[in-house]
């Protein structure tokens, strides 16, 4: 059994492997057609400019203060998504009277959200408004449809049994709610980090990601631009992965 399992996982991260050179030989390509590094820099000049960033200091307080602006509007998103989501699942007077909201924040741009941050808050302050903002209504949404999916029958003989709120919130609604309520975190860490990124150009605080990618487009270094969305990548990756290890969520 261990043997197939260990095959099993052998193929599996051969196949990602495989896909991972498949896509770097197609950038390759793309690379030579084009052929020209102001337009599309060449996979070894990222790679380069890469590991030249992860080298110096100052590009680790950069990735830590945008990391810390992404995961204070993540874990406020998903604390106040759940507790919103919680209430209105069981409440159809509070849903409707909240939902509308939702419903704006999701078909807001983003960028109509991150200059309306500008206008209130400081540069620091911005991206964390517009990741919050934009992960809010993710998590709300998914935590209103867990605790919807919770079984009417258990409900029914929670309530015959005069099972106390506290136990059917703990033992009913919670289960049902943590599949949906893990999925869309994932997906708001995602999303998140985009929408951070996004502020930080705009705004421009002093240490971000987002102000070096401003600076590698007004400088026309495509190599440092593709270096620092690799960086964005990479990390929201990380972050995702180990959200779904602690949470027991499956992403495939």
């Amino acid at each position: 059994m261990n043997d197939g399992l260990s095959r099993k996982t052998f193929a599996l991260w051969a196949r990602r492997i495989l896909v991972v050179i498949l896509w770097i030989a197609i950038w390759e390509a793309m690379y030579l057609l084009i052929g020209r590094d102001i337009y599309f820099p060449s996979p070894l000049s990222v790679v380069k400019t890469f590991f030249t960033l992860l080298a110096e200091k100052s590009s680790w307080t950069i990735i830590g203060m945008s990391a810390y602006r992404t995961l204070f509007a993540v874990f406020a998103s998903a604390l106040l998504g759940v507790l919103f989501g919680m209430m209105c699942g069981r409440s159809r007077v509070l849903y409707d009277f909240i939902n509308p909201l939702m419903v704006i924040l999701k078909s807001t741009p983003v960028v109509s959200v991150i200059i309306i941050a500008i206008i209130w808050f400081r540069s620091t302050d911005v991206p964390i408004f517009s990741g919050f903002l934009m992960c809010f209504p993710i998590v709300f949404t998914a935590t209103v449809a867990g605790i919807r999916s919770a079984d009417p029958k258990l409900l029914e003989m929670s309530s015959f049994y005069k099972v106390r709120s506290f136990d059917t919130l703990r033992f009913l609604y919670l289960p049902s709610a943590k599949p949906y309520i893990n999925a869309s975190v994932v997906s708001a860490i995602g999303i998140c980090w985009k929408a951070v990124a996004a502020a930080e150009v705009l705004s421009m605080p002093r240490l971000s990601i987002g102000a070096n990618l401003y600076f590698a487009k007004t400088s026309l270094d495509p190599a440092l631009l593709f270096a620092w969305t690799a960086v964005i990548i990479l990390l929201s990756f990380v972050f995702e992965t180990i959200y779904a290890k602690v949470s027991g969520y499956d992403k495939t």
